[in-house]
């Protein structure tokens, strides 16, 4: 019995260590003040972040309001907000 919790917690472990990195991600929403798609660098409400080759190729100009998905640095995706 006891090997069967240990094998459970085991395992119930290792799925939440390989889950957590998925909730990590936060939403920032904010004005574009660089976008610089050759870099692939995004500064929204004075901060820096790099752009995947999928946010890259968004159709976004400076001055744009946008909500950013971002995990550690990276922005994941685009959405403009409509005001």
């Amino acid at each position: 019995m006891k090997k069967q919790i240990l094998a459970f917690v085991l395992v119930l472990a290792v799925v939440m260590a390989f889950s957590l990195p998925a909730l990590a991600q936060e939403v920032v929403t904010g004005k574009i003040q660089v976008f610089d798609k050759v870099a692939k660098k995004i500064n929204i409400n004075e901060t820096e972040y790099i752009l995947t080759d999928e946010a890259a190729r968004s159709n976004f100009k400076i001055g744009d309001q946008v909500e950013a998905t971002i995990k550690g640095k990276v922005v994941k995706k685009l959405v403009r907000v409509l005001q």
